[in-house]
Formats: C-alpha cells, sequence, structure tokens
C-alpha cells in the first residue's frame, strides 16, 4: 500500500494584538479560565487534525481507473489517446511538468479528459512522467521543441486537423509559447489558470529567495518534489488544518470522501523538476519577470502573445493561491483575440471540484464549440 502523507505539518497562531485586547479586559480567574479554554479549544482543533490525517492515512480507497492507449512517446513522456472511438474534434491538453497528469483524471465519475470525450471530443493528453536519463539536462525550450511540438505534429496529422490547445497551470505558459511557435498547426488556445506577468499580484522579492534555492538544487541535480510540496504549502499555512478537519465530518464511503483521497494522492505523488527548468523559472520567470517583460525567448523567437492571432479563452479564478489572478489576466490582456471567464473555483477547484463539471468544463466546451462550427 502507498505511504500517505500530509503535505505539511500546520501551526496555529492567534495574532499577538487580540491576545493582548483579550487579556487586557480580563483579569485574575478571568484570564486563568480564558488560557484554559483557548488550551482546550487548540488541543480539539489539534485532535480533530490529527485524526483527519489518521483516517486518510488509512484509507484503503485508491484511484482506479481505465488505462487509455499511448499514441507517441518520447523518453518518459507519453500522449494519451481519451477518445472515445476515436472521434470527435481533437483537444490538445497540456498540464503542468510540477504534477503528474492525472488531476485531469482523477476517477472515473470526476475526469475532465474522460468528460470531454463523452461530450464529443477527441482528448488528447501530454503525460509527462518524470525527469529520467533523457530529461536530466532539459529546460523549458527542450520540452516545448522535443516534446510538445512532435506531440502536437502527432494529433494533427492523427485527427487531419489541427486541435485546440488546452493548458493548465504552468501548461498553459507552455502553450503560448507552443502556439508561437506552431501557429499554423492550432485552431485555438484554452488557458486554464496560466501564469505570465510573475510579478503582478505576487511579492516582488519571491524571485530572489526562489533564486537562493538553487545552489542546492544544482548541487543535487533537481529539484525534488518534497521542496515543491514545502512551497505550495506556504502560500496557504492553515489549509492542511483546515480540509484534514473537514475530511473528519465526511462519510467514509462517500464520492466526497474518496475524491478526497484522490485527490491526496495526487498531490503526494508528485515529480521532481530538472534542474536547468527550475533555474528558468525560479531565476527566469519569478526573478526577472521574462514572460510578463516580453523576454521570454524559445526556438529563437520572442514569445509575445501579443503576436498570436487565434482565438483564445483564459479562465481565470478569483481566489487562485497558486498563481494569482492578476498574473493570468496579464495574459488575457494582451491576447489579441481573446475572451476571458472568471471563477470563484480556486486552482485545483476548477479542475477536480464537485462544481467543476457545470462551472467550468460545461462553459469551456460550449466556448470551443463556437469555435469549430
Amino acid at each position: 500500500m502507498q505511504n500517505k502523507f500530509p503535505n505539511s505539518k500546520q501551526k496555529i497562531e492567534i495574532p499577538e494584538k487580540m491576545m493582548l485586547e483579550i487579556s487586557e479586559k480580563l483579569s485574575g480567574e478571568g484570564q486563568l479560565d480564558f488560557a484554559l479554554a483557548l488550551e482546550r479549544s487548540i488541543q480539539k482543533k489539534f485532535r480533530l487534525f490529527q485524526s483527519g490525517i489518521e483516517r486518510y492515512q488509512q484509507s484503503s480507497y485508491h484511484r482506479v481507473v481505465c488505462e487509455t492507449p499511448v499514441v507517441w512517446s518520447q523518453g518518459t513522456a507519453s500522449l494519451r489517446d481519451y477518445s472515445i472511438e476515436g472521434n470527435g474534434y481533437p483537444v490538445f491538453v497540456i498540464p503542468s511538468l510540477v504534477n503528474r497528469y492525472y488531476i485531469l483524471d482523477l476517477g472515473e465519475e470526476n475526469s475532465f479528459l474522460r468528460w470531454l470525450g463523452h461530450e464529443g471530443w477527441r482528448p488528447f493528453v501530454m503525460d509527462w512522467g518524470a525527469p529520467g536519463e533523457a530529461e536530466k539536462d532539459f529546460g523549458l525550450e527542450d520540452y516545448i521543441c522535443k516534446y510538445l511540438k512532435p506531440a502536437l505534429k502527432l494529433v494533427k496529422e492523427k485527427t487531419g486537423q489541427p486541435p485546440i490547445v488546452v493548458g493548465y497551470c504552468m501548461g498553459g505558459t507552455l502553450s503560448v509559447a507552443l502556439a508561437r511557435l506552431c501557429e499554423k498547426d492550432i485552431r485555438s488556445l484554452v488557458l486554464m489558470a496560466s501564469p505570465w506577468d510573475f510579478h503582478e499580484g505576487q511579492d516582488r522579492k519571491q524571485g530572489a529567495w526562489l533564486s537562493s534555492l538553487l545552489p542546492l538544487i544544482e548541487a543535487q541535480g533537481e529539484m525534488p518534489h518534497e521542496l515543491l510540496q514545502t512551497l505550495f504549502a506556504s502560500l496557504d499555512l492553515t489549509l492542511s488544518l483546515r480540509k484534514f478537519t473537514a475530511f473528519t465530518r465526511l462519510k467514509e464511503d462517500s464520492a466526497e470522501a474518496k475524491n478526497f483521497v484522490a485527490l491526496e494522492d495526487w498531490l503526494n505523488d508528485g515529480v521532481a523538476l530538472t534542474a536547468n527548468v527550475a533555474k528558468e523559472c525560479f531565476a527566469g520567470w519569478y526573478g526577472e519577470n521574462s514572460p510578463g517583460q516580453n523576454k521570454w525567448v524559445v526556438g529563437g523567437e520572442v514569445i509575445n502573445p501579443k503576436d498570436l492571432d487565434l482565438p483564445a479563452l483564459s479562465v481565470i479564478s478569483s481566489r487562485d493561491r497558486i498563481v494569482p489572478s492578476k498574473s493570468s489576466n496579464s495574459l488575457a490582456k494582451k491576447l489579441s483575440n481573446g475572451a476571458i471567464f472568471e471563477t470563484p473555483l480556486g486552482h485545483i477547484g476548477m479542475i477536480a471540484s464537485r462544481g467543476a463539471q457545470s462551472k467550468i468544463w460545461i462553459p469551456v466546451s460550449d466556448w470551443m464549440k463556437q469555435i469549430v462550427t
């Protein structure tokens, strides 16, 4: 059985100002009673937190899905065909490099990719795998030019039509570069929670402290997924406390509980980044803001969204802690033929939550239908 661990250890903190205000209003036995009540409350929350972790670790549920055919592979990457009987207009889905692709296929009943197939589309998805010997020296340009370009070519040749490219998270950023290099081979773009301006909505010092990790990453030859998990956890310090506590209230065999376990398993099934990709992202993207400053060069081309004339839909979350809305909005506003769809669902919620189908998937599918009809 796979070992299951929570993503991070959390600490509950009460603002010092609030503590002082409460303390000033209390004296003697009142202060003691308050301290004891506060301690009991903290202990209760911590017990619930621990109970949620233990319940997750002891869960017997595992994601089981029907494997889809691989139609292309190179190194550790592969292209998977999620179509129903090989029919429908092609959609080429590009996930982030920093997580496994199957957030898009979390379960038979919670799968963006399978849903697209049943809606009449022919979805293909890039399964990046984990960097192996073939990718150990890869940078972003290698992934785009050596993997995405030939996979795109195969989709077009296999279906006879230029696909709609759907990029999720970092996959959307890579999709813009792919479109700049291969615009004639793409029908349109859908960019879901895709970062572009890395100084918008974020602390500009972030690039400096992320770059400070590079000597360690270079010494190891890669960025381990445990370090990535720690960075993501730091974006919301009480998330683990809230979600594992909420997990204790779910019925054990409910669809919600199974989805929680599947999602946590996916989060803990991380992949490393190559040292070159980490350097480009930390120093180039977060440090120099090369995409936002029109200084990101791939395949000898400056990747400027304004140069694209493709129809494009940007799905932007107002509650995204991983990709701030201002970052993805900057991309949407640069696209000359772009539309914006805003959602309150979070970064992962737009793909894997109960409301994702009605609030995101259907509107995205409806927009794509307008493009191809």
